[in-house]
């Protein structure tokens, strides 16, 4: 539903998004990972038509993010930026009632959009409440049903969950959850990783301006041969299978996590880390669980990004 092709955007020398193949398949929700000025929003503006590429091709369904298409392309997508503009003193009616007119939705199906998009976003309770009475929480539901309000197809939120409680931060996800539920495509940047790791279907990973891998978070893990993180619980002699595990190639940790249990962190292919296990029981070691824990998106983006040169 988004694809770009050597999308690039200069800022100088060192500075802006260079050569970026973002591919966003339909339906799907797309967590767009990176620090704090890595590119990420300088990215979105380009997708929205809101910034012009030094180079490169954006396309959004079938049409490519040029100038004759903008009004189709503002059709297409609902863009809510990392802090939403509002107007204080109108009630959270007349400022979605705006925008529904600035799209040009006739007033009697403006007045169903508007009680849609606060059931959707769990806002109906605020529907008479001036905009200057909101907490950054309530803003930020505002917000996305400001960016629903003419039902765009892809929605492209820049960190919707930014400054948020742990409650509203849960509330914003199961929303989001929701809302690729109804169909929608979902772009979604944040520098916040266990936000991403819970809702998301596929990553891509943003660091300095340039895309350093695409995929899910195991796919992304597969092809780095990352770190992996292996629970081994034995039927006695703790000590002895640690021992037995710490000096293995590939074996960077070895941590006790219970009485007959711990965790290996193992760096190296994945179909080798099976000979750790073959080991132990070669040495009369009783193994009774060996597996790989799930793949921790954090861990594969501190790598990643440690791998290219860090973080800035």
């Amino acid at each position: 539903m988004i694809t770009t092709q050597n999308l690039t955007r200069k800022f100088g020398t060192n500075r802006g998004v260079f050569d970026l193949n973002l591919h966003v398949p339909k339906g799907a929700i797309y967590g767009f990972i990176g620090h704090n000025g890595a590119g990420k929003t300088t990215a979105i503006k380009m997708m929205c038509g809101l910034l012009k590429p030094t180079s490169g091709t954006i396309k959004i369904g079938d049409y490519e993010v040029v100038p004759k298409n903008l009004p189709k392309i503002k059709q297409l997508i609902g863009y809510m930026p990392d802090i939403t503009g509002v107007y204080e003193q109108m009630s959270v009616w007349e400022f979605l009632d705006f925008y529904g007119a600035a799209f040009k939705i006739p007033p009697k199906q403006r007045k169903e959009r508007i009680e849609a998009v606060l059931a959707v976003t769990n806002a109906e309770a605020m529907i008479d409440y001036q905009v200057a009475s909101l907490s950054r929480g309530m803003r930020q539901k505002v917000g996305l049903a400001k960016t629903l309000i003419h039902d765009p197809e892809v929605l492209i939120l820049d960190e919707p969950a930014g400054g948020l409680d742990p409650h509203a931060r849960v509330e914003m996800r199961r929303t989001i959850k929701e809302l690729k539920n109804l169909g929608k495509t979902i772009l979604l940047s944040s520098h916040i990783l266990p936000e991403l790791a819970s809702i998301c279907d596929v990553v891509g990973i943003l660091n300095k301006g340039k895309l350093l891998a695409q995929g899910t978070v195991k796919e992304i893990n597969d092809m780095l041969h990352e770190t992996l993180s292996i629970s081994v619980t034995v039927d006695s002699d703790l000590e002895k299978a640690m021992a037995l595990t710490k000096p293995l190639d590939g074996v960077v940790s070895v941590q006790m996590s219970d009485i007959n249990e711990f965790f290996i962190n193992y760096r190296g292919p994945r179909e080798s880390a099976g000979d750790i296990l073959l080991y132990l029981m070669e040495n009369g070691v009783r193994v009774r669980w060996f597996a790989e824990n799930e793949a921790d998106l954090e861990n594969v983006y501190l790598n990643i990004t440690q791998d290219n040169g860090g973080e800035e």
